[in-house]
């Protein structure tokens, strides 16, 4: 029989309050079974509310816990069966540290939890001897419990999109906290519909706190937020804005080098097609970033295809009137001379701007971008690789909300 001082280490280290460590035993070299024993001689009946000490029966409950070094700990649990002595009624004790129906801890289903979260649902069984399906059952019960909670002060929303499958195919809408830079909802669809049932969903009372929501330059956003959330500002964001400018521009550049490439002389067609070659990303970066070959290479591409390079500096002003310290009314004005200016080499960039000025203002207010946003969308991808892949709608959006639930 073990000392009465090795068990009192046990229970210290057991951790669980009201239990004590009676005995244990190694079932083989790395499993040990630890009993253990309630200290409290009442129970509250869950039928009548009242308290007894009649004990009807008692069974032993094996349960598994969190390892300890190369140990894997097994609890054997005296669980009481209690008559209530007012309903008559049979109840079993409720033990705290797992839930009912399970063969193991509350804390082990954390740790194992966080272990998913990082890996895989088969090699995280495997190094916690449990099964994909009771891995599964834990994300879904933290899912409940975690997840289930609608968002508190919310003041900032942002709206964007991320491929649920290769190819660009499934879009679905991630919504994002801007001020606690965490999402709040990964919905299947990006469709006006399914955004609006699950804002509608929020109520009003969360609604109508937001004063603005950051959207890329896509009208069913906008259209929603019109709708369900009227007195907030609609934000165009400031890098979606650029993006279409770059893809613009280098409409440009591939322009430019399918006409080189028609070129019958040899001796024009060669030395443009190689001054050309290797500039996409010179002229998608920001001026302040190139290095000293990508300098050279702007000046190469100058001297056969002016208009592009032309084309790049008017790219630049447009960054630089998004980076100046200027109120909306200013950037209005700065944003009109920018248009009338570049409208030769960007014409649908031009156009878009003209039908958004008003969003595309309302970032000079409070200079809210989508910045978070798009720092979430890129672990949400790390999250899909780390899985090898989420094909089930529902574990994919469980997996990438419950990370955020640990931060």
């Amino acid at each position: 029989m073990p000392s009465n001082s090795l068990l009192h280490f046990l229970t210290k280290i057991i951790k669980f309050a009201g239990f004590k460590v009676t005995n244990y035993h190694f079932i083989t070299e790395n499993e040990l079974l630890i009993e253990l024993e309630n200290q409290a001689t009442l129970s509250t009946c869950p039928h009548c509310h009242k308290t007894t000490d009649k004990v009807h029966q008692s069974h032993r409950y094996r349960i598994r816990d969190i390892p300890w070094s190369s140990w894997d700990i097994f609890l054997s649990v005296d669980r009481r069966q209690f008559r209530c002595q007012k309903c008559h009624q049979v109840f079993s004790e409720e033990l705290n540290f797992v839930k009912k129906r399970r063969t193991y801890t509350k804390r082990l289903a954390e740790k194992v939890l966080k272990e998913v979260l990082e890996t895989d649902v088969v090699n995280t069984g495997i190094r916690n001897r449990l099964s994909p399906a009771e891995i599964e059952t834990i994300l879904k019960e933290a899912e409940a419990d975690l997840l289930n909670e609608k968002p508190t002060n919310l003041k900032k929303l942002g709206i964007d999109e991320i491929t649920h499958l290769k190819g660009g195919k499934n879009y679905a809408a991630v919504l994002v906290d801007l001020v606690q830079r965490k999402p709040i909802a990964l919905l299947e669809k990006r469709n006006k519909s399914v955004i609006a049932q699950y804002l509608l969903g929020l109520g009003s009372e969360i609604l109508n706190q937001i004063e603005e929501v950051s959207i890329d330059l896509w009208i069913p956003y906008k259209s929603v937020i019109e709708e369900l959330m009227p007195q907030s500002q609609v934000v165009a964001d400031r890098f979606h804005v650029m993006k279409q400018i770059n893809d613009e521009l280098d409409r440009r550049r591939k322009t430019e080098k399918r006409q080189a490439e028609k070129l019958k002389n040899k001796s024009d067609r060669e030395p443009k097609l190689a001054e050309i070659k290797n500039s996409k990303y010179p002229l998608l970066k920001q001026r302040e970033k190139l290095n000293k070959q990508e300098k050279e290479k702007l000046e190469e591409v100058k001297k056969v295809a002016p208009d592009l390079i032309d084309a790049y500096y008017q790219k630049e002003k447009l960054r630089d009137i998004f980076e100046s310290p200027i109120t909306g009314d200013e950037a209005f004005w700065h944003l009109v001379e920018w248009t009338a200016s570049s409208y030769q080499y960007f014409p649908a960039s031009c156009q878009t701007i003209k039908r958004w000025i008003d969003e595309i203002l309302a970032y000079f207010d409070n200079r809210t971008t989508q910045g978070a946003v798009e720092g979430i969308n890129q672990k949400i991808k790390l999250i899909k690789r780390r899985a090898y892949g989420l094909t089930n709608f529902d574990n994919f959006r469980r997996r990438v909300l419950l990370n955020w639930a640990f931060c």
